[in-house]
Parts: C-alpha cells; sequence; structure tokens
C-alpha cells in the first residue's frame, strides 16, 4: 500500500497528535526572534562658522602739520642796544635794595632789532639770532670802581663800589654781525648809558 493511503486509515487521535508534533517541531525549530537593536542616531557634524573679519579701522586723517618757514636771510635793523641794572650786592654779596659803598652793581644788556629781541630766548626775527655773539661794546664813563665784563661781554659787574655817580655805556660794535657772522644794520643813536649813586658811608 502506499503511504498515503496509510494515513488515511490512522485513527483521527493519531493524526492530530501527528499533527500537533509537526507543528511543535516547526516551532521548536524555527529561530528565535532577535531582540531590536536599538538605533543609533547619526549626527551630522555641523561645520565651524567661518569668523567674520574685522575691518581694519581706517586712521582719522593726520592733522595739518605747518610747514616751517625758512629763516630769514638776514637780521632787521639793530634799533638800540638795552641796558639796566640787573642785580645789586652789598660788601657781604647779599642782594641790597641799592648800591653801597663795597658793594656791586650788574648792567644786563640785550640788543633790540626793531624794538625787539631776536635770540635762543625770545624769537622775534623768524628763527634768526641776531645777537653779536662777540657782545657788547663796554665803557664806564664816569666812576673810580672797578669793572668786569662778563656772561660774553653782555654784562658788566662794577665794583666793589666807591662813593659817587657811576655811569655806564654800552654799543654794539662797529662792525656788528648776527650769531651767523654776517653783517647787522645798525640804527643812528644804538647806544645806551645809565647812571646811579653810591652815597657816601655815614
Amino acid at each position: 500500500m502506499t503511504t498515503g493511503h496509510r494515513l488515511a486509515r490512522l485513527p483521527a487521535a493519531a493524526v492530530l497528535f501527528t499533527c500537533t508534533a509537526a507543528t511543535f517541531w516547526v516551532a521548536c525549530s524555527s529561530p528565535t526572534p532577535l531582540s531590536p537593536q536599538p538605533q543609533v542616531a547619526i549626527v551630522t557634524p555641523t561645520p565651524a562658522p567661518t569668523p567674520t573679519p574685522t575691518p581694519t579701522p581706517t586712521p582719522p586723517p593726520a592733522a595739518a602739520v605747518p610747514v616751517p618757514e625758512a629763516t630769514p636771510a638776514s637780521c632787521p635793523i639793530m634799533t638800540s642796544w638795552y641796558s639796566a641794572i640787573h642785580n645789586v650786592t652789598d660788601s657781604l654779596q647779599q642782594p641790597a635794595r641799592t648800591p653801597s659803598v663795597g658793594g656791586h652793581v650788574v648792567i644786563d644788556s640785550t640788543p633790540l632789532f626793531n624794538g625787539r629781541a631776536c635770540n635762543s630766548e625770545h624769537n622775534f626775527c623768524g628763527g634768526r639770532h641776531c645777537e653779536d655773539p662777540r657782545g657788547g661794546d663796554w665803557t664806564l664813563l664816569e666812576g673810580g670802581s672797578p669793572t668786569e665784563i662778563r656772561e660774553d661781554s653782555y654784562q658788566m659787574r662794577i665794583g666793589p663800589l666807591k662813593a659817587g655817580r657811576h655811569r655806564w655805556r654800552v654799543c654794539p660794535h662797529y662792525d656788528a654781525i648776527d650769531a651767523e657772522g654776517d653783517s647787522v644794520p645798525v640804527g643812528p643813536e644804538p647806544c645806551t648809558v645809565g647812571e646811579f649813586d653810591v652815597p657816601m658811608q655815614p
């Protein structure tokens, strides 16, 4: 007989068992389903932002610098060689208000060009130094006290003082020059004269 016919003759329970067994075998032989793996999120890296270049600040326009003027080619006319008492000291070399016997008087001078000084301290001639580097020409016109020429011939110190009137005079040199050695025009009466009295001792 064929197999198909044998199954046909088996009791119903056997057929059920066989089916059940077959079904169990199929279930047991089936692979156990795996636990689902967690999905890892794929993060796409965000590129760093490109820094925006800071514009270089434009400096403010430079202030206009005045163009220095050229030094004058010559000095103006010397109008006078000004002079005056600079200081007074007594016989002990202490400052005093009036001349006294045994003391000293210092006369200071400044040549003036068109009425103004033109030297390193006073720039009235466009930067040109018009003072004569040899100083002035000094004379004690009256008084029997000794004298001393000082400060490159721009000062005369008189003393120790003797009693009596003292008169001085200062003039430019006859061949007046400026600091550059160039001739300086001189006015008709450039000399100055001054005087002071020394009283008799009591």
